[in-house]
Formats: structure tokens, C-alpha cells, sequence
């Protein structure tokens, strides 16, 4: 999306899209579990989408998500919608989403136009996930603290199994992510 062309058609419908995505992502059960932790599959989504479609588009995909959850469509994990999401215990989580759209999708924005070669885009893109998740984690432990009155130790000891899978999921978004662009490379940001 160019800032001097603004929103259209196809930047309004590839925000639904992955709006949509994350959605359908969100209410399909864990694939398996790793000990107590669950695989779930919109995490990989939520970092898609920065690499896809870049600061404003992720961002706005992220914010469409969120508004239509706090609308009281059941987008939010396990069938969950309205505002109390977003004060409740794993609301920081969704807060963290969307700054890291945001700030991973203007790294994916700047990486992207270095055009990097092909051999090297997933490991770039794999950089964007860790901002990505640096993101996510920081909304998620600041959350806990302040709306479930977690220290800032259980907030952190309460993440930590999920770094582990949560980097694979990293790792399976920026392949997704090489083969979209390298598809499909008029949709870099």
C-alpha cells in the first residue's frame, strides 16, 4: 500500500482476509499438546500477518479482529467476545497483537524493501516474528499484571512454556510468508 495512493479495494479486502483468518483460527480447537501447553494454530496467523501486509494493513487486519470480537461476534479464543475480553486476564495478549503489527509490520516493511535474497527472506522474516513476539509478550505480561493483579514474576513464569512452540509457529509463519511474497510479490508492503 502506497501512503500516496491510500486504502484500495485490494488493501480493504486483504485486511478482511486475514481479519478473517485469524478469526477462523481462533475458534478451531488445539492441534495437539506439548506437555501442558496447547498448539494452536492463530498465533501463526497473528504473525502472518505483519509479514504480509505491513505496518498499516496488519495493523488495521489486527484491529478488524479485534473490533468485531469487541462487537460480539465470537472471534476470540474459545467462542469469547465483548469488551471484557480486552480487560480481562489474556487481554494484554490481544493489545500485544496489535503493537506488534504495527512494529513488526514496519520491520517486514523495511526488510522487504531491501529486497533480500531469496535464500535469506525466511531468516529475515524469521526476525520480524521475534519482533513480532517481543510485542505480543510484553502486551501479554503487562496484562496479566494489571488486569489478573499477577508480579511481574508469575506474569513471566505464567509465559514461559509457550516461548518454545511459539517460536515454531514463528518459524512456520515467515515460510508461509516466503512463499506468499515469492507468489505473490506485488503484495509486499
Amino acid at each position: 500500500m502506497s501512503s500516496r495512493r491510500g486504502f484500495q479495494a485490494t488493501d480493504l479486502a486483504l485486511v478482511a482476509v486475514f481479519a478473517a483468518l485469524i478469526a477462523v483460527l481462533a475458534v478451531i480447537p488445539p492441534i495437539f499438546m506439548v506437555g501442558a501447553v496447547p498448539f494452536a494454530l492463530q498465533m501463526i496467523a497473528v504473525m502472518l500477518t505483519p509479514m504480509v501486509l505491513g505496518s498499516v494493513r496488519g495493523g488495521c487486519a489486527i484491529g478488524l479482529y479485534i473490533l468485531v470480537g469487541v462487537l460480539g461476534l465470537p472471534v476470540f479464543s474459545g467462542g469469547a467476545s465483548g469488551v471484557g475480553v480486552l480487560v480481562g486476564p489474556t487481554g494484554g495478549f490481544l493489545w500485544g497483537w496489535l503493537l506488534g503489527a504495527f512494529v513488526a509490520g514496519a520491520v517486514a516493511t523495511v526488510v522487504l524493501r531491501r529486497r533480500p535474497r531469496k535464500s535469506m527472506l525466511p531468516v529475515w522474516l524469521f526476525l520480524v516474528a521475534l519482533v513480532d513476539l517481543v510485542c505480543v509478550y510484553l502486551g501479554g505480561i503487562l496484562g496479566l499484571m494489571a488486569f489478573a493483579k499477577l508480579s511481574l514474576n508469575a506474569a513471566l513464569a505464567a509465559n514461559i512454556a509457550f516461548v518454545g512452540l511459539d517460536l515454531v509457529k514463528g518459524i512456520l509463519a515467515c515460510l508461509i510468508a516466503t512463499a506468499v511474497l515469492t507468489a505473490f510479490p506485488r503484495l509486499m508492503p
